[in-house]
């Protein structure tokens, strides 16, 4: 989510920002302070499908390898190094902190929406597992002062349209699908948007909300996104503007262009801002 943003609002999926644009990032605290000024020019946007096959990445999987076809890469069953693994007794919890996988680099933004996907549980339902998402650290997201992070529930999500449909052969016509799917999940997964600035990536949190423990099964994530390749940009420069940004004058580049502001993490309150 970013400052005026209409396709949030209608739910598509698009990218916050085009080539050459220029963005404003915040951390915790408000803009960040790593680089000369918050600003940033865009060098270069990549859509992100599935980091690992089957477009799932595997945060916790009962056993110690992946389910056939949903490791790191076809043919292996391999985890990532954070994944999870064991019983999950009811009531219990396991992390995963900050995977590499969904990590940008030096200089990147990443703009992500997942939605929560198991295999082949056993011992409790889908809708016994509860999700909570820290970002960057142990900075709860989704949530409100006194209840964060908040808990996310698959019964809050649109189901994928799949497609298993072959091409049809000479003088044959496509077969229909029985039943036409809804909109993408993708966009209905509005809510789920993050923004992963270089390293500071999410950590997971698998709740057993169910009656007994989760003996067998995988749980992972869907994602999909956009991969933002930034260059920091000197506010000082001779031919910068004053614009009004975040609540204050701000010396930017003389862009026509809005300039998005783009959290990378909840926003805390400083010491006499609450």
């Amino acid at each position: 989510m970013f400052t005026d943003q209409p396709l949030y609002r209608a739910r598509a999926f698009e990218p916050v920002a085009a080539i050459g644009d220029v963005v404003m990032l915040l951390d915790q605290t408000g803009p960040i302070q790593k680089y000369t000024s918050p600003f940033f020019v865009v060098r270069g946007i990549e859509p992100v499908w599935g980091p690992n096959p089957h477009g799932v990445v595997l945060l916790w999987s009962q056993a110690a390898a992946a389910p056939a076809g949903y490791g790191t890469a076809p043919g292996n069953t391999a985890l990532i190094p954070e994944a999870q693994t064991g019983n999950i007794n009811n009531g219990s919890f396991v992390q995963v902190s900050n995977p590499k996988v969904l990590q940008g680099f030096y200089q990147q933004l990443v703009q992500l929406r997942w939605a929560l996907r198991p295999l082949a549980l056993t011992g409790i339902k889908e809708h016994d597992l509860e999700l909570r998402v820290y970002m960057p650290g142990k900075l709860g997201k989704f949530g409100l002062f006194n209840a964060a992070p908040g808990y996310f529930n698959m019964a809050d999500q649109f189901q994928d349209p799949a497609d298993a449909i072959d091409s049809p052969a000479q003088n044959a016509n496509q077969t229909l699908p029985a039943a036409f799917p809804a909109v993408h999940a993708r966009d209905q997964a509005n809510l789920t948007e993050m923004f992963i600035w270089e390293v500071n990536g999410p950590t997971f949190e698998i709740w057993n909300n169910g009656t007994a423990a989760l003996t067998a099964g995988a749980i992972g994530l869907r994602v999909w996104g956009y991969r933002y390749d930034l260059a920091p940009l000197d506010a000082s420069a001779p031919l910068s503007e004053s614009r009004w940004i975040y609540g204050q004058l701000w010396k930017v580049p003389p862009t026509g262009s809005r300039i998005p502001v783009i959290p990378t993490a909840p926003y805390v309150a400083q010491p006499g801002q609450q």
